[in-house]
């Protein structure tokens, strides 16, 4: 029990408190599908130095009700809802929120290797390829995006693009189903504002200093990413006082202990030429990029969900959120802001990102599930808030032994 605690303390404490940005390839499990992971390069002409993946992270974690999904052949039924990640490039994030989003969507993410130097151009054209394949078989599928702090700005350009699209699509009469049935976009802590941050004045120089002293002035920005609950909600789950309001069952529980025991194994520290790319190619260029097409953003026609923490240090989300929601004011915008949340924390534990979904999209998703995070969650304060009494009563967490159990844990290629 004591490897399961603090691997489950590592794992967690990277997801709430740490700097998710200087992190990579957190977790990866070897339960894989035919094609779990899709490579993706670009055609001649572009750039060279790209690696992105698409995965499918329920499934290369071998959660049973995807895998049974997977197996049945009815994922491609459901709507694809693409994560697209901060500027760390991983899936870390909102892994708590995958197992519920799974209830509504089919979802995948994209992922992006230490070695990668794609621009901005460069990560849109791949992503649109990317939906086009997987949209192909069904033209009509409706798809939605959701896009973390970088993943914001790329969120927006990846829309943008699809607009474009599918109007010239109409004006040259071709067949209307090869248009991409976009449904809807989820940003958050979108860094649309980054060049008015924190992170833009003290991130550049992290990218001059020697490379002996790069590891432990890196450090200096931990406060930018922190926020006071994260380490008193672990503590929670240690103690089963509580868990997340989404892990509410065993196999749930069992799939966050599983990613605990990946992660150590599965981490690489972010380099500092790879810091220096993404701060001005992807954040600052980005940033300036998105915010001169805001004439375009003015008719963008999808639905937006905003999610912004309320303690965000990274970068000033409260004020982006009502930016970005007044200027996108010729589309149904909902702003939910996350009540103690730091920006490594917005996707985590106090929220209920499918909920938000479900309330946003209403129209579109015509689902049955709840639109609002469970009233124990909500109604807690400090710490507890976004947390509930663990599903079993039990007084100690579940045993690693049962992580890999037949009923928390199914491999597809045995599918």
């Amino acid at each position: 029990m004591k490897i399961e605690l603090v691997l489950i303390v590592f794992t967690l404490a990277i997801t709430t408190s740490y700097p998710k940005s200087f992190i990579c390839n957190a977790f990866s499990l070897t339960s894989s599908v035919a094609n779990p992971k899709q490579d993706y390069t670009l055609s001649s002409g572009a750039n060279p130095k790209s690696s992105v993946r698409f995965e499918s992270p329920l499934l290369d974690a071998g959660y049973p009700p995807a895998v049974t999904e997977y197996r049945a052949k009815t994922l491609g039924k459901k709507p694809l809802l693409l994560y697209l990640p901060g500027f760390d490039g991983t899936l870390l994030a909102p892994f708590l929120q995958f197992p519920e989003l799974s209830t509504e969507f089919d979802v995948k993410g994209m992922t992006v290797d230490m070695s990668d130097r794609s621009s901005v151009e460069d990560l849109k054209e791949i992503v649109l390829d990317f939906i086009e394949k997987e949209t192909k078989p069904d033209m009509d599928r409706p798809v939605y995006i959701m896009g973390e702090s970088f993943g914001g700005i790329l969120t927006l350009e990846v829309a943008l693009a699809i607009r474009e699209r599918n109007a010239s699509i109409g004006k040259e009469c071709i067949d209307a189903k090869t248009a991409i049935n976009l449904q809807g976009i989820s940003l958050i802590n979108p860094a649309t504002s980054y060049n008015d941050s924190d992170l833009a004045k003290d991130g550049p120089p992290l990218t001059r200093v020697s490379p002996m002293l790069y590891p432990f002035e890196l450090m200096k920005l931990l406060p930018l990413f922190t926020d006071d609950y994260g380490f008193s909600q672990l503590l929670l789950i240690l103690q089963s006082k509580g868990l997340p309001s989404v892990i509410d069952n065993e196999q749930r529980e069992a799939y966050m202990g599983r990613t605990a025991f990946s992660l150590p194994t599965k981490m690489k520290f972010m380099p500092q030429e790879t810091l220096k790319w993404r701060l001005e190619e992807w954040l600052a260029k980005g940033c300036a990029a998105i915010n001169n097409k805001e004439q375009f953003l003015l008719d963008l026609d999808v639905p937006v969900l905003i999610v912004a923490g309320e303690m965000d240090n990274t970068l000033p989300s409260l004020e982006e959120a009502k930016r970005l929601s007044t200027l996108l004011k010729n589309t149904q915008t909902n702003v939910h802001i996350v009540k103690g949340a730091g920006h490594a924390h917005t996707a985590g534990s106090r929220v209920d990102l499918t909920a938000l979904m479900r309330m946003t999209f209403r129209d579109k998703l015509r689902s049955n599930g709840r639109t609002e995070m469970k009233p124990s969650a909500t109604q807690a304060s400090r710490e507890f808030y976004g947390m509930e009494e663990r599903y079993d009563k039990a007084n100690i967490g579940l045993i690693p032994t049962k992580y890999w159990c037949r009923e928390n844990f199914l491999s597809v290629r045995e599918a």
